[in-house]
């Protein structure tokens, strides 16, 4: 379980810190911009009242041990991110858990607020729960594309703060299918 836990962190932290770190480089002209889902995703919440809206979306549907995995994040262009990581995804709703058989875990990430300070998660390890639901309302493994609502209450582990983080919403997120 733990193990688990660390993997996801890391991958937060990983995606969060290659998104500030990067420099700005200009566009090349040669990109189609206009294909694939990722024009048209949207990765939205509040995070205690506030705006999140995701300037990047990325998507990860892989198979593990404990089942097929999918991993979405949303990240803003000043260091923000939100990820979703669900064991055997399919419409309906999930409820943040991290049991291996029925794993729903939500995390929110803050680089402005330092490594230890930014990470929280929807498993508060003091009380031993986890608050918050995730439902897909679609899960189109044909084209690849993911559609769905969350909230959850994050928990910092390392000041024992929290953020409300509510009304989310994800439309279209492409995923880079490794299972199908």
């Amino acid at each position: 379980m733990k193990t688990i836990k660390s993997i996801v962190t890391l991958f937060v932290l990983s995606i969060a810190f290659s998104t500030v770190s990067c420099d700005n480089e200009p566009v090349d002209p040669a990109l189609d911009l206009s294909a694939g889902g990722s024009v048209s995703s949207v990765f939205t919440a509040k995070i205690d009242g506030n705006d999140f809206t995701a300037s990047t979306t990325v998507g990860d549907f892989t198979s593990t041990t404990l089942g097929n995995q999918l991993i979405i994040s949303g990240l803003t262009s000043n260091g923000k991110s939100i990820s979703i990581q669900i064991i055997n995804p399919a419409v309906g709703t999930f409820a943040a858990s991290t049991s291996s058989s029925d794993l729903c875990l939500l995390q929110y990430f803050d680089t402005a607020l330092g490594a230890t300070n930014g990470a929280f998660s929807s498993y508060n390890p003091i009380s031993n729960t986890s608050v918050g639901t995730v439902t897909i309302t679609e899960f189109d493994r044909t084209n690849d594309l993911v559609s769905g609502t969350f909230s959850f209450s994050a928990y910092n582990v390392s000041n024992s703060t929290t953020k409300s983080i509510t009304n989310g919403v994800f439309t279209d997120i492409e995923f880079d299918n490794q299972v199908d």
